[in-house]
């Protein structure tokens, strides 16, 4: 059987496309929403208080989702502080994709002329969106 060069071509066209288009199944990463640890130290500052991030990729940030809400706050005992250039940066839970993790609080630095706020989530659209924490500043 003689194959013509149209269709010759036309196969290995289709061939190729397959392997650009590479392996359909999501990764092990991509498998739930996962809202990454934080700590006041490496939150981002901002001038505004409208900030997201998560799993979604949009023009600016990330959109951590969880199709349920996380239960609510644990109650810590804070103790002193180390010092008058600490503050309490209170614990939050964090999503690993399947359930809900209770991060503790602890004392961080302050940052002159700016104020923290502490990680939360926040229902939109029928389901829970990660907000991190971050710095805002002072006016």
């Amino acid at each position: 059987m003689k194959l013509s060069l149209k269709t010759m071509t036309a196969v290995v066209m289709m061939v190729g496309s397959l392997a650009a288009t590479g392996c359909s199944t999501a990764s092990a990463a991509d498998a739930g929403a996962v809202a990454p640890e934080e700590t006041a130290a490496t939150a981002p500052v901002e001038n505004t208080t409208n900030a997201t991030t998560g799993v979604e990729k949009d023009a600016r940030f990330f959109h951590f989702y969880a199709p349920f809400a996380p239960p609510a706050a644990r109650f810590e005992v804070r103790g002193v502080a180390p010092s008058a250039r600490h503050f309490w940066a209170p614990g939050y839970y964090r999503y690993n994709g399947r359930e809900h993790v209770w991060v503790g609080g602890r004392w961080e630095l302050r940052r002159d002329g700016l104020d923290f706020v502490g990680p939360r989530w926040v229902r939109r659209f029928g389901r829970f969106e990660y907000l991190p924490g971050r710095w805002v500043r002072r006016f």
